[in-house]
Protein backbone atom coordinates (compact mmCIF):
# COMPACT_ATOMS: atom_id res chain seq x y z
CA UNK A 1 0.00 0.00 0.00
CA UNK A 2 2.78 2.38 0.41
CA UNK A 3 4.30 1.72 -2.94
CA UNK A 4 0.95 2.51 -4.14
CA UNK A 5 0.63 5.53 -2.40
CA UNK A 6 3.97 6.44 -3.35
CA UNK A 7 3.08 6.02 -6.65
CA UNK A 8 0.28 7.65 -6.70
CA UNK A 9 2.15 10.80 -5.70
CA UNK A 10 4.49 10.58 -8.13
CA UNK A 11 2.47 10.03 -10.43
CA UNK A 12 1.24 13.59 -10.30
CA UNK A 13 4.88 15.19 -10.97
CA UNK A 14 4.24 18.04 -13.32
CA UNK A 15 6.57 16.28 -15.86
CA UNK A 16 5.08 12.99 -15.35
CA UNK A 17 1.36 15.12 -16.21
CA UNK A 18 3.04 16.54 -19.33
CA UNK A 19 4.46 13.45 -21.12
CA UNK A 20 0.77 11.34 -20.19
CA UNK A 21 -0.50 14.22 -22.00
CA UNK A 22 1.67 13.75 -24.91
CA UNK A 23 1.46 10.14 -25.37
CA UNK A 24 -1.87 10.04 -25.39
CA UNK A 25 -2.25 12.62 -27.77
CA UNK A 26 0.16 11.18 -30.09
CA UNK A 27 -1.10 8.25 -29.54
CA UNK A 28 -5.07 9.00 -30.98
CA UNK A 29 -3.40 10.99 -34.10
CA UNK A 30 -1.07 7.90 -34.76
CA UNK A 31 -3.86 5.50 -34.37
CA UNK A 32 -6.52 6.98 -35.97
CA UNK A 33 -3.93 7.56 -39.57
CA UNK A 34 -4.90 4.01 -41.59
CA UNK A 35 -2.07 1.95 -41.47
CA UNK A 36 -0.06 3.37 -38.51
CA UNK A 37 -0.08 1.73 -35.22
CA UNK A 38 0.84 2.11 -31.66
CA UNK A 39 4.62 0.37 -32.43
CA UNK A 40 5.46 2.92 -34.91
CA UNK A 41 4.34 5.49 -32.75
CA UNK A 42 6.43 4.12 -29.71
CA UNK A 43 9.73 4.12 -32.19
CA UNK A 44 8.75 7.70 -32.85
CA UNK A 45 9.29 7.80 -29.44
CA UNK A 46 12.42 6.41 -28.34
CA UNK A 47 14.99 9.49 -29.43
CA UNK A 48 12.42 11.10 -26.73
CA UNK A 49 13.11 8.62 -23.75
CA UNK A 50 16.71 9.14 -23.85
CA UNK A 51 16.48 12.48 -22.28
CA UNK A 52 13.45 12.00 -19.72
CA UNK A 53 13.91 10.08 -16.39
CA UNK A 54 12.80 6.50 -15.79
CA UNK A 55 9.08 6.97 -14.88
CA UNK A 56 8.44 9.64 -17.17
CA UNK A 57 9.69 7.52 -19.93
CA UNK A 58 7.67 4.69 -19.16
CA UNK A 59 4.74 7.02 -18.71
CA UNK A 60 4.53 8.29 -22.46
CA UNK A 61 5.28 5.07 -23.70
CA UNK A 62 2.14 3.38 -22.05
CA UNK A 63 0.16 6.57 -22.95
CA UNK A 64 1.35 6.27 -26.61
CA UNK A 65 -0.05 2.72 -26.34
CA UNK A 66 -3.06 3.19 -24.92
CA UNK A 67 -4.08 6.57 -26.64
CA UNK A 68 -3.48 4.10 -30.33
CA UNK A 69 -5.81 1.75 -29.13
CA UNK A 70 -8.44 4.13 -29.02
CA UNK A 71 -7.32 6.27 -32.30
CA UNK A 72 -7.84 3.66 -34.15
CA UNK A 73 -11.89 3.17 -33.65
CA UNK A 74 -11.83 7.22 -35.06
CA UNK A 75 -11.08 6.04 -38.16
CA UNK A 76 -13.14 2.72 -38.47
CA UNK A 77 -16.01 4.80 -37.10
CA UNK A 78 -15.47 8.20 -39.66
CA UNK A 79 -14.26 6.75 -42.53
CA UNK A 80 -14.87 2.99 -42.43
CA UNK A 81 -11.19 2.04 -42.21
CA UNK A 82 -10.05 0.85 -38.79
CA UNK A 83 -6.27 3.27 -38.07
CA UNK A 84 -5.01 0.06 -36.28
CA UNK A 85 -5.81 -3.84 -36.31
CA UNK A 86 -7.32 -3.88 -33.21
CA UNK A 87 -10.49 -1.75 -34.39
CA UNK A 88 -11.23 -4.07 -36.72
CA UNK A 89 -14.64 -5.08 -34.80
CA UNK A 90 -15.52 -1.71 -34.59
CA UNK A 91 -16.06 -0.71 -37.98
CA UNK A 92 -19.14 -3.28 -38.11
CA UNK A 93 -21.31 -1.09 -36.14
CA UNK A 94 -19.71 2.18 -35.64
CA UNK A 95 -19.89 2.85 -39.18
CA UNK A 96 -23.58 2.74 -40.57
CA UNK A 97 -24.23 4.60 -37.04
CA UNK A 98 -21.90 7.55 -39.04
CA UNK A 99 -23.53 6.96 -41.70
CA UNK A 100 -27.43 7.39 -39.95
CA UNK A 101 -25.41 10.81 -38.91
CA UNK A 102 -24.52 9.72 -35.15
CA UNK A 103 -20.81 10.03 -35.82
CA UNK A 104 -20.60 11.60 -32.38
CA UNK A 105 -22.48 9.66 -30.53
CA UNK A 106 -20.34 6.47 -31.63
CA UNK A 107 -17.09 8.29 -31.14
CA UNK A 108 -17.97 8.96 -27.60
CA UNK A 109 -19.48 5.35 -26.87
CA UNK A 110 -16.00 4.31 -28.24
CA UNK A 111 -14.14 6.56 -26.00
CA UNK A 112 -15.78 5.48 -23.20
CA UNK A 113 -15.66 1.76 -23.67
CA UNK A 114 -11.98 2.56 -24.37
CA UNK A 115 -11.57 4.12 -21.26
CA UNK A 116 -13.52 1.44 -19.29
CA UNK A 117 -11.50 -1.20 -20.76
CA UNK A 118 -8.39 0.08 -19.92
CA UNK A 119 -9.21 1.48 -16.66
CA UNK A 120 -10.30 -2.69 -15.70
CA UNK A 121 -6.84 -4.10 -17.59
CA UNK A 122 -4.52 -1.13 -15.16
CA UNK A 123 -6.43 -2.34 -11.69
CA UNK A 124 -5.92 -6.32 -13.05
CA UNK A 125 -2.41 -5.07 -13.58
CA UNK A 126 -2.14 -3.33 -10.28
CA UNK A 127 -3.42 -6.21 -7.94
CA UNK A 128 -3.27 -9.78 -9.48
CA UNK A 129 -0.31 -9.27 -12.12
CA UNK A 130 1.59 -12.20 -10.81
CA UNK A 131 -1.18 -14.63 -10.85
CA UNK A 132 -2.31 -13.38 -14.40
CA UNK A 133 1.40 -14.42 -15.38
CA UNK A 134 0.97 -17.99 -14.09
CA UNK A 135 -1.82 -18.64 -16.44
CA UNK A 136 -0.14 -16.84 -18.92
CA UNK A 137 2.86 -19.58 -18.95
CA UNK A 138 0.12 -22.58 -19.04
CA UNK A 139 -0.65 -21.62 -22.71
CA UNK A 140 1.38 -24.09 -24.49
CA UNK A 141 0.93 -25.41 -28.49
CA UNK A 142 -2.52 -27.04 -27.42
CA UNK A 143 -3.99 -24.21 -26.18
CA UNK A 144 -3.16 -21.90 -28.51
CA UNK A 145 -4.79 -24.37 -31.15
CA UNK A 146 -7.90 -24.18 -29.05
CA UNK A 147 -8.20 -20.59 -28.62
CA UNK A 148 -7.52 -20.31 -32.79
CA UNK A 149 -10.39 -22.88 -33.57
CA UNK A 150 -12.73 -21.32 -31.27
CA UNK A 151 -11.98 -17.69 -33.14
CA UNK A 152 -12.69 -19.14 -36.49
CA UNK A 153 -16.13 -20.53 -35.25
CA UNK A 154 -17.14 -16.55 -35.47
CA UNK A 155 -16.30 -16.03 -38.82
CA UNK A 156 -19.93 -16.85 -39.99
CA UNK A 157 -21.82 -14.70 -37.48
CA UNK A 158 -19.18 -11.55 -37.14
CA UNK A 159 -21.06 -10.16 -39.86
CA UNK A 160 -24.69 -9.22 -40.50
CA UNK A 161 -24.52 -10.80 -43.89
CA UNK A 162 -25.67 -14.17 -44.80
CA UNK A 163 -24.14 -16.87 -42.68
CA UNK A 164 -22.66 -18.42 -46.52
CA UNK A 165 -20.86 -15.77 -47.08
CA UNK A 166 -19.51 -14.79 -44.19
CA UNK A 167 -18.15 -18.27 -44.17
CA UNK A 168 -16.44 -17.62 -47.77
CA UNK A 169 -15.36 -14.88 -46.83
CA UNK A 170 -13.72 -16.40 -43.86
CA UNK A 171 -12.22 -19.33 -45.63
CA UNK A 172 -10.82 -17.38 -48.42
CA UNK A 173 -8.59 -15.09 -45.29
CA UNK A 174 -7.48 -18.64 -44.34
CA UNK A 175 -6.53 -19.56 -47.25
CA UNK A 176 -4.50 -15.81 -47.74
CA UNK A 177 -2.96 -17.20 -44.45
CA UNK A 178 -1.23 -20.28 -45.92
CA UNK A 179 0.79 -17.61 -48.33
CA UNK A 180 4.43 -17.85 -47.87
CA UNK A 181 7.21 -20.57 -46.20
CA UNK A 182 5.25 -22.90 -43.92
CA UNK A 183 7.38 -22.60 -40.32
CA UNK A 184 7.64 -26.34 -39.19
CA UNK A 185 8.47 -27.56 -43.04
CA UNK A 186 10.36 -24.96 -45.00
CA UNK A 187 7.75 -25.63 -47.92
CA UNK A 188 7.09 -22.52 -50.12
CA UNK A 189 3.53 -22.58 -50.89
CA UNK A 190 1.84 -20.49 -52.98
CA UNK A 191 4.45 -17.84 -53.69
CA UNK A 192 4.45 -18.28 -57.56
CA UNK A 193 8.51 -18.08 -56.73
CA UNK A 194 8.31 -14.46 -55.66
CA UNK A 195 10.04 -13.21 -53.29
CA UNK A 196 7.77 -10.83 -51.60
CA UNK A 197 5.10 -13.18 -51.15
CA UNK A 198 7.87 -15.71 -49.24
CA UNK A 199 6.52 -13.43 -45.67
CA UNK A 200 2.42 -13.65 -46.61
CA UNK A 201 0.59 -11.03 -46.25
CA UNK A 202 1.41 -8.60 -43.52
CA UNK A 203 -2.20 -7.70 -41.87
CA UNK A 204 -2.27 -4.11 -42.02
CA UNK A 205 -1.96 -3.53 -45.91
CA UNK A 206 -4.88 -6.49 -46.38
CA UNK A 207 -6.98 -4.11 -43.58
CA UNK A 208 -6.16 -0.91 -45.23
CA UNK A 209 -7.25 -2.65 -48.42
CA UNK A 210 -10.18 -4.40 -47.54
CA UNK A 211 -11.73 -1.45 -45.94
CA UNK A 212 -10.35 1.87 -46.74
CA UNK A 213 -9.65 1.64 -50.18
CA UNK A 214 -12.62 -0.74 -51.02
CA UNK A 215 -15.01 2.11 -49.30
CA UNK A 216 -13.03 4.95 -51.24
CA UNK A 217 -13.53 3.33 -54.50
CA UNK A 218 -17.09 2.27 -53.54
CA UNK A 219 -18.09 6.19 -52.56
CA UNK A 220 -15.76 7.45 -56.22
CA UNK A 221 -18.39 4.86 -58.05
CA UNK A 222 -21.53 6.68 -57.02
CA UNK A 223 -22.78 9.64 -58.49
CA UNK A 224 -24.19 11.91 -55.89
CA UNK A 225 -22.39 14.28 -54.08
CA UNK A 226 -24.70 14.26 -50.84
CA UNK A 227 -22.85 13.58 -47.35
CA UNK A 228 -24.60 12.32 -44.33
CA UNK A 229 -24.94 15.59 -42.27
CA UNK A 230 -24.11 14.46 -38.75
CA UNK A 231 -25.32 15.62 -35.66
CA UNK A 232 -22.98 18.02 -34.22
CA UNK A 233 -24.99 19.89 -31.10
CA UNK A 234 -23.63 19.93 -27.86
CA UNK A 235 -21.74 17.44 -26.49
CA UNK A 236 -24.06 16.20 -23.95
CA UNK A 237 -26.41 15.52 -26.74
CA UNK A 238 -23.48 13.48 -28.26
CA UNK A 239 -22.88 11.10 -24.91
CA UNK A 240 -24.61 8.12 -24.43
CA UNK A 241 -28.30 8.75 -22.66
CA UNK A 242 -29.31 7.02 -20.00
CA UNK A 243 -31.04 3.83 -21.53
CA UNK A 244 -27.91 3.49 -23.76
CA UNK A 245 -25.50 3.91 -21.22
CA UNK A 246 -27.25 0.86 -19.64
CA UNK A 247 -27.45 -1.36 -22.30
CA UNK A 248 -23.21 -0.65 -23.17
CA UNK A 249 -22.22 -1.54 -19.62
CA UNK A 250 -22.66 -5.48 -19.88
CA UNK A 251 -20.97 -5.22 -23.12
CA UNK A 252 -18.36 -2.82 -21.80
CA UNK A 253 -17.64 -5.61 -18.65
CA UNK A 254 -17.86 -9.00 -21.04
CA UNK A 255 -15.07 -6.78 -23.40
CA UNK A 256 -13.19 -5.57 -20.60
CA UNK A 257 -12.43 -9.19 -18.95
CA UNK A 258 -12.30 -11.08 -23.09
CA UNK A 259 -9.33 -7.79 -23.27
CA UNK A 260 -7.30 -8.80 -19.87
CA UNK A 261 -7.50 -12.42 -20.38
CA UNK A 262 -5.94 -12.22 -24.30
CA UNK A 263 -3.85 -9.74 -23.32
CA UNK A 264 -2.08 -12.15 -20.87
CA UNK A 265 -1.12 -14.76 -23.92
CA UNK A 266 1.50 -14.19 -25.58
CA UNK A 267 1.06 -13.65 -29.55
CA UNK A 268 -2.27 -12.80 -29.22
CA UNK A 269 -3.83 -9.24 -29.22
CA UNK A 270 -6.11 -6.73 -29.23
CA UNK A 271 -7.24 -8.04 -33.04
CA UNK A 272 -8.48 -11.30 -32.09
CA UNK A 273 -10.15 -9.84 -28.64
CA UNK A 274 -11.90 -7.23 -30.38
CA UNK A 275 -13.77 -9.98 -32.77
CA UNK A 276 -14.46 -12.35 -29.42
CA UNK A 277 -15.66 -9.75 -27.53
CA UNK A 278 -18.07 -8.77 -30.49
CA UNK A 279 -19.33 -12.56 -30.55
CA UNK A 280 -19.57 -13.08 -27.21
CA UNK A 281 -21.74 -9.91 -26.40
CA UNK A 282 -23.94 -10.48 -29.47
CA UNK A 283 -24.49 -13.81 -27.65
CA UNK A 284 -25.52 -12.37 -24.51
CA UNK A 285 -27.33 -9.41 -26.33
CA UNK A 286 -31.44 -9.10 -26.11
CA UNK A 287 -31.00 -7.79 -29.11
CA UNK A 288 -28.87 -9.56 -31.51
CA UNK A 289 -30.29 -8.41 -34.77
CA UNK A 290 -29.53 -4.93 -34.25
CA UNK A 291 -25.49 -6.08 -34.60
CA UNK A 292 -23.92 -4.79 -37.63
CA UNK A 293 -26.98 -1.84 -38.05
CA UNK A 294 -25.28 0.88 -36.22
CA UNK A 295 -25.74 -0.60 -32.30
CA UNK A 296 -24.37 0.99 -29.39
CA UNK A 297 -23.60 -2.10 -28.22
CA UNK A 298 -21.55 -3.45 -30.95
CA UNK A 299 -18.85 -0.57 -30.67
CA UNK A 300 -18.82 -0.55 -26.88
CA UNK A 301 -17.98 -4.19 -26.45
CA UNK A 302 -14.56 -4.01 -28.85
CA UNK A 303 -13.51 -1.09 -27.71
CA UNK A 304 -13.35 -2.16 -23.99
CA UNK A 305 -11.48 -5.10 -25.41
CA UNK A 306 -9.07 -4.15 -27.65
CA UNK A 307 -8.18 -1.28 -24.46
CA UNK A 308 -8.19 -4.16 -22.05
CA UNK A 309 -5.59 -5.78 -23.60
CA UNK A 310 -3.52 -3.19 -23.19
CA UNK A 311 -3.18 -3.43 -19.15
CA UNK A 312 -3.04 -7.16 -20.18
CA UNK A 313 -0.17 -6.86 -21.74
CA UNK A 314 2.19 -5.57 -19.40
CA UNK A 315 1.64 -8.87 -17.47
CA UNK A 316 3.64 -11.01 -19.45
CA UNK A 317 5.88 -8.06 -19.98
CA UNK A 318 6.81 -6.58 -16.73
CA UNK A 319 5.87 -9.57 -14.72
CA UNK A 320 8.36 -12.52 -16.65
CA UNK A 321 9.97 -10.37 -19.57
CA UNK A 322 7.57 -11.61 -22.12
CA UNK A 323 6.39 -9.23 -24.84
CA UNK A 324 2.53 -10.18 -25.31
CA UNK A 325 2.13 -8.61 -28.72
CA UNK A 326 4.47 -6.57 -31.39
CA UNK A 327 3.84 -3.34 -29.33
CA UNK A 328 5.15 -4.43 -26.15
CA UNK A 329 7.87 -6.22 -27.87
CA UNK A 330 8.65 -2.72 -29.25
CA UNK A 331 8.25 -1.71 -25.72
CA UNK A 332 10.57 -3.96 -23.76
CA UNK A 333 13.30 -2.54 -26.19
CA UNK A 334 12.50 0.73 -25.07
CA UNK A 335 12.23 -0.12 -20.96
CA UNK A 336 15.70 -1.41 -21.19
CA UNK A 337 16.98 1.51 -22.86
CA UNK A 338 15.73 3.51 -19.94
CA UNK A 339 17.42 0.76 -16.96
CA UNK A 340 14.02 -1.46 -16.35
CA UNK A 341 14.55 -4.85 -16.79
CA UNK A 342 11.06 -6.73 -17.17
CA UNK A 343 11.50 -9.80 -15.40
CA UNK A 344 10.65 -11.97 -11.76
CA UNK A 345 13.07 -9.37 -10.01
CA UNK A 346 11.07 -6.11 -11.38
CA UNK A 347 8.76 -6.28 -8.45
CA UNK A 348 12.07 -6.35 -5.76
CA UNK A 349 14.74 -4.38 -7.80
CA UNK A 350 12.25 -1.61 -8.96
CA UNK A 351 9.08 -1.87 -6.76
CA UNK A 352 9.09 2.10 -6.82
CA UNK A 353 8.69 2.68 -10.44
CA UNK A 354 6.74 -0.37 -11.09
CA UNK A 355 3.98 0.69 -8.97
CA UNK A 356 4.09 4.71 -10.16
CA UNK A 357 3.84 2.94 -13.72
CA UNK A 358 0.77 1.04 -11.89
CA UNK A 359 -1.10 4.09 -10.96
CA UNK A 360 -0.33 6.37 -13.87
CA UNK A 361 -1.83 3.45 -16.12
CA UNK A 362 -5.29 3.87 -14.26
CA UNK A 363 -4.93 7.78 -14.44
CA UNK A 364 -4.24 8.38 -18.45
CA UNK A 365 -7.59 5.98 -18.39
CA UNK A 366 -9.20 8.78 -17.17
CA UNK A 367 -7.46 11.54 -19.72
CA UNK A 368 -7.64 9.66 -22.65
CA UNK A 369 -11.54 9.76 -21.87
CA UNK A 370 -11.16 13.87 -21.30
CA UNK A 371 -9.47 14.42 -24.73
CA UNK A 372 -11.80 12.13 -26.45
CA UNK A 373 -14.95 13.32 -25.63
CA UNK A 374 -13.28 16.72 -25.75
CA UNK A 375 -12.10 15.76 -29.51
CA UNK A 376 -15.62 14.01 -30.38
CA UNK A 377 -17.53 17.23 -31.68
CA UNK A 378 -14.27 18.34 -33.83
CA UNK A 379 -13.66 15.07 -35.11
CA UNK A 380 -17.71 14.16 -35.96
CA UNK A 381 -17.02 17.17 -38.35
CA UNK A 382 -14.88 15.13 -41.30
CA UNK A 383 -18.23 13.60 -42.30
CA UNK A 384 -19.58 16.98 -43.41
CA UNK A 385 -16.54 17.43 -45.71
CA UNK A 386 -17.18 17.14 -49.66
CA UNK A 387 -16.59 14.22 -50.99
CA UNK A 388 -14.13 15.45 -53.73
CA UNK A 389 -12.08 16.81 -50.37
CA UNK A 390 -12.16 14.20 -48.46
CA UNK A 391 -11.71 10.73 -50.63
CA UNK A 392 -7.84 11.77 -52.11
CA UNK A 393 -6.64 12.38 -48.71
CA UNK A 394 -8.33 9.11 -47.43
CA UNK A 395 -6.30 7.52 -50.38
CA UNK A 396 -2.93 9.92 -49.35
CA UNK A 397 -2.98 8.56 -45.66
CA UNK A 398 -3.60 4.72 -46.70
CA UNK A 399 -0.87 4.66 -49.22
CA UNK A 400 1.33 6.36 -46.93
CA UNK A 401 0.64 4.13 -43.82
CA UNK A 402 0.96 1.09 -45.95
CA UNK A 403 4.47 2.18 -47.36
CA UNK A 404 5.55 3.23 -44.29
CA UNK A 405 4.85 -0.39 -42.52
CA UNK A 406 8.38 -1.74 -44.32
CA UNK A 407 9.26 1.08 -46.12
CA UNK A 408 7.84 -0.94 -49.39
CA UNK A 409 5.73 0.17 -52.50
CA UNK A 410 5.28 -3.54 -52.25
CA UNK A 411 3.13 -3.30 -49.16
CA UNK A 412 0.67 -0.26 -50.97
CA UNK A 413 0.26 -2.29 -54.29
CA UNK A 414 -0.89 -4.86 -52.30
CA UNK A 415 -2.91 -2.44 -50.12
CA UNK A 416 -4.24 -1.47 -53.73
CA UNK A 417 -5.30 -5.25 -54.94
CA UNK A 418 -7.35 -5.71 -51.93
CA UNK A 419 -8.76 -2.70 -52.12
CA UNK A 420 -10.04 -3.60 -55.88
CA UNK A 421 -10.95 -7.26 -54.29
CA UNK A 422 -12.78 -5.54 -51.38
CA UNK A 423 -14.72 -3.10 -53.84
CA UNK A 424 -16.32 -6.39 -55.53
CA UNK A 425 -16.92 -8.18 -52.00
CA UNK A 426 -18.94 -5.30 -51.16
CA UNK A 427 -20.83 -4.88 -54.42
CA UNK A 428 -21.94 -8.34 -53.86
CA UNK A 429 -22.46 -8.29 -50.10
CA UNK A 430 -19.53 -10.99 -48.94
CA UNK A 431 -17.88 -9.08 -45.43
CA UNK A 432 -14.79 -8.21 -45.04
CA UNK A 433 -14.38 -8.74 -41.35
CA UNK A 434 -14.56 -12.92 -40.99
CA UNK A 435 -11.53 -12.41 -44.11
CA UNK A 436 -9.52 -10.59 -41.60
CA UNK A 437 -10.40 -12.83 -39.04
CA UNK A 438 -9.27 -16.09 -40.84
CA UNK A 439 -6.01 -13.71 -42.28
CA UNK A 440 -4.95 -13.70 -38.37
CA UNK A 441 -6.41 -16.29 -36.58
CA UNK A 442 -5.01 -18.97 -39.80
CA UNK A 443 -1.22 -18.83 -38.41
CA UNK A 444 -2.08 -19.27 -35.41
CA UNK A 445 -4.01 -21.99 -35.56
CA UNK A 446 -2.01 -24.15 -38.00
CA UNK A 447 1.57 -23.44 -36.29
CA UNK A 448 0.15 -24.56 -32.86
CA UNK A 449 -1.71 -27.62 -34.38
CA UNK A 450 1.66 -28.49 -35.91
CA UNK A 451 4.01 -28.07 -32.89
CA UNK A 452 1.40 -29.94 -30.51
CA UNK A 453 1.01 -32.95 -32.74
CA UNK A 454 4.82 -32.76 -33.15
CA UNK A 455 5.58 -32.50 -29.68
CA UNK A 456 2.98 -35.77 -28.61
CA UNK A 457 4.24 -37.77 -31.43
CA UNK A 458 1.07 -37.44 -33.52
CA UNK A 459 -1.41 -37.66 -30.71
CA UNK A 460 -4.27 -36.19 -31.12
CA UNK A 461 -5.35 -36.40 -27.25
CA UNK A 462 -3.35 -34.18 -26.41
CA UNK A 463 -6.04 -31.22 -26.98
CA UNK A 464 -8.36 -32.93 -24.75
CA UNK A 465 -6.27 -34.30 -21.99
CA UNK A 466 -5.19 -30.62 -21.22
CA UNK A 467 -7.77 -28.83 -18.90
CA UNK A 468 -7.38 -25.11 -20.74
CA UNK A 469 -7.48 -26.81 -24.70
CA UNK A 470 -10.47 -28.94 -24.03
CA UNK A 471 -12.58 -26.28 -22.31
CA UNK A 472 -11.72 -23.97 -25.35
CA UNK A 473 -13.21 -27.15 -27.13
CA UNK A 474 -16.47 -27.41 -25.43
CA UNK A 475 -16.86 -23.89 -25.68
CA UNK A 476 -16.36 -24.06 -29.44
CA UNK A 477 -18.88 -26.67 -30.01
CA UNK A 478 -21.46 -24.92 -27.64
CA UNK A 479 -20.72 -21.71 -29.80
CA UNK A 480 -21.47 -24.22 -32.71
CA UNK A 481 -24.70 -25.60 -31.28
CA UNK A 482 -25.94 -22.58 -30.25
CA UNK A 483 -25.55 -20.97 -33.81
CA UNK A 484 -27.33 -23.84 -35.38
CA UNK A 485 -29.95 -23.78 -33.15
CA UNK A 486 -30.18 -19.72 -32.98
CA UNK A 487 -30.52 -19.90 -37.40
CA UNK A 488 -33.47 -22.61 -37.59
CA UNK A 489 -34.88 -20.90 -34.71
CA UNK A 490 -35.03 -17.92 -37.05
CA UNK A 491 -36.21 -19.71 -40.16
CA UNK A 492 -39.49 -21.41 -38.40
CA UNK A 493 -40.42 -17.84 -36.50
CA UNK A 494 -38.99 -15.54 -38.78
CA UNK A 495 -41.29 -12.99 -37.60
CA UNK A 496 -40.33 -13.73 -33.52
CA UNK A 497 -36.86 -13.22 -34.67
CA UNK A 498 -37.47 -9.91 -36.18
CA UNK A 499 -39.19 -8.15 -32.90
Amino acid sequence: MQDILMGLVDTFQPMTILVMFIGIIGGIIIGAIPGMSGSMGIILLLPLIYRLDTIPSMVVLAAMFCGSMYGGSVSAILLRTPGTPSASATVVDGYPMAQNGQAGKALATACIASAFGGLVSGICLLFIAPQLAKVALSFQAPEFFALAIFGLTLMASSSSASTIKGLVSGFFGLLLSTVGVDLISGNMRFTFNSIKLMGGFNILPVLVGIFAFAQVFLDLSKKDEDTVVQKTGSLRSMLPNRKEMKAILLPMIVGSVIGVSIGIIPGTGGAIACFLAYEVAKRFSRHPEKYGTGYVEGIAAPEAANNGTTGGAFVPLLTLGIPGDTVTAVMLGAFMLVGIRPGPQLFTEASHEVYTFFMAFIIMQFVMLIFGLGGTKLWSKVLNAPRVVLMPLILLFCFLGAFTLSNSTGDAVIALIFGLLGYFMQKFGYPGAPMILGLILGPMAEQNLNRALLISHGDWSVFLTRPISLAFILVTIASIVYSVVSANRKKKHPKGASK
